[in-house]
C-alpha cells in the first residue's frame, strides 16, 4: 500500500500542514521522497495567497502535503535536505 493518501483517508490522525509544492516537480520530489521512506502522507491541490516580497501577490494553486502531526518537525528537516524549502512551520 502507497504511503499517500487523501486528508478524508487519514480523517482519524491528526495532520499538520508540513510543505506547499508550487510545481509539478516539487510535487513529484515531495512526494519521492516522503514513498521512499514510507512516510504516511495526505496531498490535497487547495488555493493560497503568495505574500512574498520576491512574487508578486496573488492566488495560486499547490500541492498541499500533510503529515500526521507527529513527524511533522522529521518530514519538514527532510524535504529541506532535499531542496525543498516552502515548508511550513509546526502549528
Amino acid at each position: 500500500m502507497s504511503p499517500r493518501h487523501t486528508v478524508d483517508e487519514l480523517a482519524d490522525t491528526p495532520l499538520s500542514l508540513v510543505y506547499i509544492a508550487g510545481s509539478v516537480a516539487d510535487a513529484q520530489l515531495a512526494e519521492r521522497v516522503l514513498d521512499e521512506r514510507h512516510i504516511d502522507f495526505a496531498v490535497s491541490l487547495e488555493t493560497f495567497t503568495s505574500v512574498s516580497p520576491l512574487v508578486f501577490g496573488g492566488e495560486y494553486r499547490g500541492v498541499f502535503f500533510y503529515v500526521p502531526r507527529f513527524q511533522h518537525q522529521l518530514v519538514r528537516q527532510l524535504l529541506e535536505a532535499h531542496g525543498l524549502k516552502d515548508t511550513i512551520d509546526e502549528e
